[in-house]
């Protein structure tokens, strides 16, 4: 039987979001981009769209979850493809390399930041490598059943997550010495990523065969 809040589902669940968040994609490219071009503020109003588009997001995820794993076939499959595809983007993920040049510093007049928060919105929603990603890891926290609260506290605390990181990269990236220092270890990072990725995966089709 659920509690009211699965205290340990969420916050397994969130740091694995956490790993996903943090690992280099269109959105952390857009709000570096933003930082660098305009300034610190509309960096900030960048990672706050993204974080409005991650509850949005989130919230048809895992209501169309809910849904189909009344159907215990969908159940395993979806299990079973999402585990599939979290090891195919660790395996990638490894073989990778640093692809990115730097991102040079324009003095650009500034927009109207709702021009940014909408920049951070639409890079979220558009983005179909979030919908897998996190559609695979929030199949493994739907199976546990969780309550209404539970799912309500994965949203919320997944959008908080982003903006704290995409805040923090707007302040930290925003300087060149700090951004040349990222690119020069984006391999590691990538690799390490990659592995964790690949244990989720592994995880999800253990737990959707033998469960």
């Amino acid at each position: 039987m659920c509690t009211v809040f699965d205290i340990l589902l969420i916050s397994k669940t969130l740091i694995i979001l956490t790993i996903a968040i943090i690992s280099p994609g269109p959105d952390f490219f857009m709000v570096l981009r933003n930082s660098l071009m305009y300034g610190r503020k509309a960096g900030f109003f960048s990672a706050l769209g993204i974080s409005i588009g991650c509850i949005i997001t989130f919230t048809i995820l895992i209501c169309g979850l809910k849904f189909l794993f009344e159907y215990k076939i969908i159940k395993v499959m979806l299990g079973i493809i999402c585990g599939l595809y979290l090891i195919y983007l660790g395996f990638s993920s490894i073989r990778s390399h640093s692809r990115h040049k730097k991102i040079q510093v324009n003095h650009k007049q500034s927009k109207p930041m709702f021009t940014y928060f909408k920049n951070g919105l639409l890079t979220n929603l558009l983005n179909p490598k979030l919908y897998t990603i996190s559609g695979a890891i929030l199949t493994f926290a739907e199976q546990q059943k969780p309550s209404l609260m539970t799912n309500g506290a994965i949203v919320i605390g997944n959008a908080l997550i982003a903006f704290t990181w995409f805040s923090l990269t707007c302040i930290l990236m925003s300087h060149p010495k700090t951004q040349n220092l990222y690119l020069k270890r984006e391999t590691a990072i990538n690799r390490t990523l990659g592995c964790v990725l690949i244990l989720v995966g592994i995880r999800v089709i253990w737990y959707v065969l033998f469960s």
